[in-house]
């Protein structure tokens, strides 16, 4: 997925931190070593997405773990660093028309040192996407109510995905919405949708045509 997104009024444009640096990388994960800082909104917890600042670009993380390592004592008390662990996810370039753009994969791995830093609301609204013909707004950023959650429904219905959680997270209720706003968006898109738990009958109204033992012809 490639998007951008043009200023926005009331949006936060306050160059990012340095909040970190990192310490390890492996395959698709990196740790990064915290820096100290005053309580802020923008604090590195679990969920929240982070930047690490490569020589062409950022590649964004998803923070999976936070955690506090003791480190051998040089002054007869004992020390310890804050570490939090990222699923990189794609990165920031910069176009040949100088529009920033956010893009899923990443075209370098971060390097040891390299600076960490939170992102912006103007990054989090690259990374979720804008509303327009081709993208449907299923929701709000729970981190960030401002931002809302776009998926490019031609991207999303040409390859496969899936939708993981535990029981009771709200999986079923996340398949209604995104059919429904593929439904919106294409309505001329055909879904065969396989119920066997009967969650879906009432959720499509008149726009669905279910198909029972009892109903159900075959041609042959």
């Amino acid at each position: 997925m490639d998007t951008s997104v043009a200023p926005q009024t009331g949006t936060t444009s306050t160059r990012p931190e340095s909040i970190g640096r990192v310490v390890s990388i492996n395959g698709s994960q990196a740790s990064v070593e915290l820096v100290a800082r005053a309580l802020r909104d923008d604090t590195p917890t679990v969920g929240k997405f982070m930047g690490l600042k490569t020589s062409k670009a950022v590649v964004i993380g998803l923070i999976t773990e936070v955690t506090e390592q003791s480190l051998a004592p040089t002054t007869g008390s004992q020390t310890f660093r804050k570490v939090a662990s990222l699923d990189l996810i794609g990165e920031f370039y910069s176009s040949d028309d100088g529009v920033l753009r956010f893009q899923r994969g990443f075209s370098e791995y971060p390097n040891i040192g390299d600076t960490a830093l939170m992102l912006t609301e103007n990054m989090l609204r690259l990374v979720y996407g804008r509303a327009d013909a081709d993208r449907a707004h299923v929701g709000n950023l729970q981190q960030n109510p401002n931002i809302g959650v776009h998926i490019d429904i031609d991207d999303l219905v040409s390859r496969h995905f899936a939708i993981l959680g535990t029981t009771g997270v709200g999986k079923s209720s996340g398949v209604a919405i995104i059919l429904q706003k593929i439904l919106e968006t294409r309505p001329h898109l055909r879904i065969f949708l396989v119920d066997r738990h009967n969650e879906y009958g009432r959720c499509f109204g008149s726009k669905a045509h279910a198909l029972t033992p009892l109903n159900l012809r075959l041609p042959f």
